[in-house]
């Protein structure tokens, strides 16, 4: 098998399903004296979506990984919704269908909006001298699922990493559990410099967890590795 052949194995990354219904930030009225005024108020669990965009189906943590990562890391904002009809519109439509979205599907939409992305074989190691944030799989309760990976924080107890989940919001993960349920590809965006690097493990990010541009010379993966790595069997 060619090296190009190997890594397209390694990127065909897909959609996977997890979602979650979300308490509605409210008011409450706070009153002095004769005076009254009405404060918003955000939910814990709110806040912890500050910096995520939320998958709407159980079917689209793909779609709104894709646009946390440029919307918080890239400054390009976008919706969930328009991520993923782009990716349905530029990716194998049959396949989508049938296995749900593979990294392949994201680099080909980021390509036709202006962007080269890759997905690449690397360590913890490797990604923190970085300070490179990208979009992991991982596997969490029997699926796998996408998440963003936004930083790690090096601690007494051993690293944390700082993830964006689309169904769960800013969380916190021990560094040997991540390991046991991530595959070892992180997708990144080969584009931002400085200001990527400078969003990479935010303290503002890392106080809204519970719990408490790649360097190195890596070779991407190829195509056909992008578009074989998928989380769910399913129709969309």
């Amino acid at each position: 098998m060619s090296r190009s052949h190997r890594a397209e194995l390694l990127l065909f990354v897909g959609l996977a399903g997890c979602a979650s219904a979300a308490p509605d930030a409210g008011t409450n009225r706070l009153a002095l004296g004769n005076l009254s005024t009405a404060l918003p108020v955000v939910s814990m669990y709110e806040r912890r979506f500050a910096t995520v965009v939320r998958q709407q189906y159980d079917f689209s943590c793909g779609s709104a990984a894709l646009a946390t990562l440029l919307t918080y890391h890239y400054a390009r904002p976008i919706d969930e919704q328009a991520t993923f009809t782009g990716m349905f519109r530029t990716g194998d439509q049959a396949a989508i269908r049938r296995l749900g979205f593979s990294l392949l599907d994201m680099k080909r939409y980021l390509a036709d909006s202006g962007f080269k992305a890759d997905g690449y074989q690397v360590t913890l190691t490797q990604i923190a001298a970085a300070r490179q944030p990208g979009i992991a799989l991982i596997e969490t309760g029997g699926y796998k699922h996408f998440v963003v990976l936004k930083g790690i924080e090096p601690g007494l107890g051993g690293d944390s990493v700082l993830l964006g989940d689309p169904a769960t919001g800013l969380r916190r993960m021990n560094a040997a559990a991540f390991l046991k349920s991530w595959n070892g590809v992180l997708f990144v965006i080969d584009a931002g410099g400085a200001a990527v690097q400078a969003s990479f493990a935010r303290p503002t990010e890392l106080a809204l967890a519970p719990g408490g541009q790649i360097t190195q010379q890596l070779e991407p993966l190829s195509q056909q590795a992008l578009a074989l790595t998928r989380p769910t069997l399913g129709d969309l």
